[in-house]
């Protein structure tokens, strides 16, 4: 009967320990990773937007997609420089594709320190119904 009672107390400590062993590896198992937002466009695609500095002189460039459901797209490139109290507007160009890919560029002539912005706004277009979107991008001329 004393031998019935040890393999007890070994069993139930046993399982008391591996119960107790198992709620931490619950708590140290890796975490998902933050999700990456993106947005669920209809009818664009994608848009794309940089700039660039040499000697002096700065272009503005973008690119928009729209998704092969969408007629057609269209687009418009604003610049503009910091001034210290608002931005001033230099320059833009625009312009539409329903095949292909809409490039778009504006140059213009940049000062060393100085912050620029460019702003894309995108249009695209399915069944009639326009989807607009709008991205900016800020840069300092070096």
């Amino acid at each position: 009967m004393k031998l019935n009672h040890i393999i007890k107390t070994v069993l139930s400590l046993s399982l008391a320990l591996l119960m107790l062993c198992s709620l931490p590896i619950a708590a140290l198992a890796a975490q998902p990773e933050e999700p990456i937002v993106q947005p669920r466009w209809t009818s664009i695609a994608t848009m794309d937007l940089d700039m660039a500095f040499v000697d002096g002189l700065g272009t503005a460039a973008a690119t928009a997609r729209k998704q092969s459901t969408a007629s057609h797209i269209t687009g418009t490139l604003y610049v503009y420089k910091w001034t210290g109290s608002s931005w001033e507007y230099l320059g833009h160009a625009e312009g539409s594709k329903s095949v292909g890919t809409l490039g778009l560029s504006v140059d213009f002539a940049c000062e060393i320190g100085v912050q620029y912005l460019a702003v894309l706004t995108v249009g695209a277009y399915t069944n009639g119904i326009g989807e607009w979107e709008t991205i900016e991008y800020y840069e300092t001329c070096r």
